[in-house]
C-alpha cells in the first residue's frame, strides 16, 4: 500500500514526467549543497568591508534630518528608469569569516531580472525573472545545462546576506526602506551630500534606526546625489554589530534592454553587448 502511494500506477505511463521529475529533484538538492559548500568554502578571514564600511556608527548624526521625504525621492527616481545593469560586490561578516558575492544583474521594467554571479561565491550561476513570474536557474561550470524552474520565494535564490534575489532591484530596496519605516524604525538623511572615502561621488547618507536616533544602527545607504539611487548598504545586526556591506557599481541605465536576455537560453551569459539590445531572440 505504502508503495501504491509513493508510486501511484498513472506515472507508470508517463515516464518521461518522471525522469524530468527526477532530474530536477536531483539538480535541486545539488544547488543547495553547492550553495552550503560555497559559503563555507570562501569564507575568508575576519574584516570590515572597507574603508567607508569602518565609519563609526554615529558619524553622520550631528548634521541629519528626518529621512522619510527622501525615502520617497528614491523611489521615484527607482521608478523613472526602464532598464538598467550594475555589477554588484557583497561581503557577509559571519563567524569571523568573510564570504563574497559578485555579478552582474539586469533589471527591465515591470518586472524582469537577470542575475549573474561572476565571483567565486556560486560562480556561473544564472537566474532569471521572467515574464511568467517564475524563475529559471542554474549553476555553474557543467551544471550550467541543467536548467531548473523556481519559485520567487524559494531559498535557493537569496545572497550571501539572505536576502531576496527578486528584491534587489532600486525600487524593491525602496519599497523595503519603506516598509521599515511604517513598521517603526525611524531614518535620518544627511542635510547635504558629503564625501565618503571609497566612493567617487558625494552621497547623501540615510540611516535606519530602532527609535530614538541613540539606539543602535541598523541600516546606513549612501545614495548618489544625482541619481538618487545606492550606491553602497550597509546591514547591521540588533546590537549594532556589522553583518553585511553592498556596493554597486557601473550602473548603465536605459539601454532599451531586449526581452529574450530574462529568458534562459541553454545557461549561457551575457558577455556581447551587441546582444543587450536586440529584439533578436537566437
Amino acid at each position: 500500500m505504502l508503495a501504491k502511494n509513493l508510486f501511484p500506477q498513472r506515472l507508470n505511463r508517463n515516464p518521461v514526467k518522471i525522469a524530468k521529475s527526477v532530474c530536477s529533484a536531483l539538480l535541486i538538492l545539488t544547488l543547495t549543497t553547492t550553495m552550503i559548500q560555497n559559503a563555507n568554502a570562501y569564507g575568508g578571514h575576519s574584516s570590515q568591508a572597507s574603508d567607508s564600511s569602518s565609519l563609526p556608527t554615529s558619524a553622520f548624526a550631528d548634521d541629519m534630518v528626518d529621512g522619510a521625504s527622501f525615502v520617497d525621492k528614491m523611489l521615484q527616481s527607482a521608478e523613472s528608469y526602464q532598464d538598467y545593469t550594475f555589477d554588484y560586490t557583497m561581503k557577509v561578516f559571519k563567524d569571523r569569516k568573510t564570504v563574497v558575492e559578485s555579478g552582474v544583474f539586469y533589471f527591465k521594467k515591470p518586472r524582469l531580472i537577470r542575475l549573474e554571479e561572476t565571483g567565486e561565491y556560486k560562480h556561473g550561476a544564472v537566474a532569471c525573472l521572467g515574464p511568467s513570474g517564475k524563475v529559471q536557474a542554474h549553476l555553474g561550470g557543467g551544471l550550467k545545462l541543467f536548467v531548473v524552474e523556481l519559485p520567487p520565494t524559494s531559498n535557493l535564490l537569496r545572497s550571501a546576506n539572505g536576502y531576496p534575489m527578486v528584491e534587489s532591484d532600486f525600487i524593491s530596496l525602496s519599497q523595503a526602506l519603506k516598509r521599515f519605516l511604517k513598521e517603526g524604525y525611524k531614518s535620518w538623511v544627511t542635510k547635504e551630500p558629503v564625501a565618503m572615502k571609497g566612493i567617487n561621488d558625494k552621497v547623501y547618507v540615510l540611516e535606519l534606526r530602532k527609535g530614538s536616533q541613540s539606539n543602535p544602527l541598523w541600516k546606513r545607504v549612501a545614495v548618489n546625489a544625482h541619481t538618487h539611487l545606492p550606491v553602497e548598504w550597509w546591514d547591521y545586526d540588533d546590537a549594532g554589530e556589522l553583518h553585511s556591506h553592498a556596493a554597486w557599481t557601473d550602473f548603465k541605465p536605459n539601454q532599451q534592454l531586449a526581452d529574450h536576455i530574462f529568458n534562459m537560453k541553454g545557461g549561457d551569459s551575457i558577455k556581447d553587448a551587441s546582444k543587450l539590445n536586440t529584439d533578436k531572440s537566437g
